[in-house]
């Protein structure tokens, strides 16, 4: 083959290799603008679903429905259930006192504020949708088999009865189904919050007790295995008197949670044998036979148990039937360094 001919399949050569370039790029261009389109279709689906579900969600937000209209006051009855139990209150009046009272259960401290709260939130209520009783499906909205209802008695024997379900879309609040109608609406979150309340948090705590400084006479630290510790006023040369810094952190008892009222078994918050007792001797007031206020000598106790998972302390207080939480920071500055 001459030198002619060489060039010749050298150049076609090269034209092939060009040729396969070119259409490979071709591909990738393709493939390049293909991936672009369908991302860009991809986005703008997600973009304009994510519009529609906020134009649903502003929607319902700007649209009010009246379901109740009376007021706590009318109320007599309140029953309603949760996942931890069911409760039965009743409004009791006696020489123009009145109060809820556990239906059954008496001697329950029954916390007023929290029972109110419950029954408050289902007086003059308002959704911010309805799905009319025809076209509900109480499957579709958790509201066949709920553990969440409330059955609410006036004073005039009418009756409101709700259920409450799944959480809405958009968290815009959760389904209620209003028995009376049977009709489905969206309400606030706080209709499932209040009828999820506990029974602890239906108890009233009790008022701990309390002492100024100045009334404050001693002041004893004992340590289960240890010594007893005695804090005292000192008398200053003009007959003033001067207090221990501690008496100023003991004015007043505080624990913040109701761990169990009615406490039978104290062993296990570690208050049958607890490992720090603080003893305060002061003077407080109290009425006398004639209704007149005077003072005399009392005594306030609180016992320090063992240490929760969060290391606060189970304590007692003047040993009452409830166990309460007292944080650490509280607690610790009775407790051997």
């Amino acid at each position: 083959m001459d030198e002619r001919e060489e060039r010749i399949q050298r150049l076609k050569r090269l034209k092939r290799k060009r040729m396969l370039t070119v259409g490979v790029l071709c591909v990738l261009l393709i493939g390049l603008a293909g991936g672009y389109y369908v991302l860009h279709q991809h986005n703008e689906k997600k973009a304009a679903e994510e519009a529609r579900k906020e134009e649903e969600r502003q929607a319902l937000a700007d649209t009010e429905v009246e379901i109740t209209g009376f007021a706590l006051t009318e109320v007599g009855e309140v029953e309603f259930t949760n996942p931890e139990g069911s409760y039965h209150f009743v409004w009791t009046e006696t020489e123009q006192i009145g109060t809820w009272v556990r239906q059954g259960q008496e001697d329950f401290p029954t916390n007023i504020q929290k029972v109110q709260s419950i029954i408050g939130t289902f007086c003059e209520m308002s959704g911010s949708t309805k799905i009319a009783a025809e076209k509900a499906v109480l499957s579709e909205y958790g509201l066949e088999d709920t553990d969440y209802t409330i059955k609410i008695t006036l004073r005039d024997r009418a009756v409101h009865q709700f259920r409450v379900g799944n959480e809405a879309p958009y968290s815009s609040g959760y389904y209620m189904l209003y028995e009376n109608t049977g009709d489905v609406y969206v309400v606030n979150n706080l209709a499932h919050t209040r009828l999820a309340t506990e029974e602890i948090d239906l108890v009233q705590a009790e008022t701990f007790p309390s002492a100024e400084p100045e009334s404050m006479m001693e002041l004893r630290i004992e340590v289960r295995d240890g010594e007893t510790v005695s804090y005292k006023p000192e008398e200053n040369e003009d007959g003033t008197f001067t207090y221990p810094p501690i008496f100023y952190d003991s004015v007043r008892f505080v624990a913040s949670t109701i761990q169990e009222y009615n406490c039978t078994d104290f062993a296990k918050y570690g208050l049958d044998d607890p490992y720090v007792t603080v003893t305060i001797d002061y003077l407080g007031y109290t009425f006398n036979s004639d209704g007149m206020m005077i003072r005399e000598p009392m005594t306030m106790k609180l016992e320090i148990g063992d240490k929760t998972v969060s290391d606060n302390y189970f304590v007692q207080v003047n040993d009452s039937d409830f166990v309460y939480i007292m944080v650490d920071l509280q607690a610790e500055k009775y407790l051997p360094q």
